[in-house]
């Protein structure tokens, strides 16, 4: 298949507005390349909508399931339309120890996401060295354990980033700060 000069233009115009757009706004994308010689990225941004809503809004179920699973005090709460059309409820608090929690649950009172503040010395030592191989000298500001299903990374929290890191070290993703509400 052989492509025009027109074609290519188009190309880098629509790979220049796109690279221009998501470098302004702080959120997940995620490439796929499509055709044979996979010369075509399509970039797709799989956000919802999200606003700040006040704690009286949140379903009672969704509101226990999130106390239950932190002992939180809830002081701020935001509702997301995800792409695929469905609600939750990120909440955000303290738990008994003064340390930060963040819970992301459905209406009905799933739970999706637990993320709670930790101390260095609660993160195993295989992800406490893959933090050190990929951020030598960067200071540490907070350290974060999120449990999805079961599972547990450890978010390691330094200037303008944060990695989150597998309980076994072997998967490290890195993610630009997003704006607090």
């Amino acid at each position: 298949m052989s492509l025009s000069t027109n074609t290519w233009q188009k190309i880098f115009i629509v790979t220049g507005i796109t690279v221009s757009v998501f470098s302004m706004y702080s959120c997940n994308v995620y490439a796929q390349s499509f055709g044979k010689k996979e010369n075509v990225l399509i970039v797709q941004n799989l956000g919802g909508i999200v606003r700040k809503i006040p704690l009286e809004e949140v379903a009672l179920p969704a509101m226990s399931s999130a106390k239950t699973a932190t002992n939180a005090e809830f002081n701020q709460a935001r509702i997301e339309l995800k792409s695929d059309g469905s609600l939750i409820y990120i909440l955000r608090g303290q738990n008994q120890q003064g340390f930060e929690a963040e819970v992301q649950v459905t209406p009905n009172g799933t739970l999706i996401q637990v993320d709670e503040q930790i101390e260095i010395s609660g993160v195993p030592e295989v992800a406490v060295k893959a933090f050190k191989r990929w951020a030598p000298n960067d200071p540490l500001i907070s350290t974060w354990r999120s449990t999805r299903l079961g599972e547990f990374f450890y978010q390691f929290v330094i200037q303008d980033f944060w990695l989150e890191i597998a309980a076994d070290g072997n998967k490290v993703i890195i993610y630009r700060k997003k704006i607090q509400y």
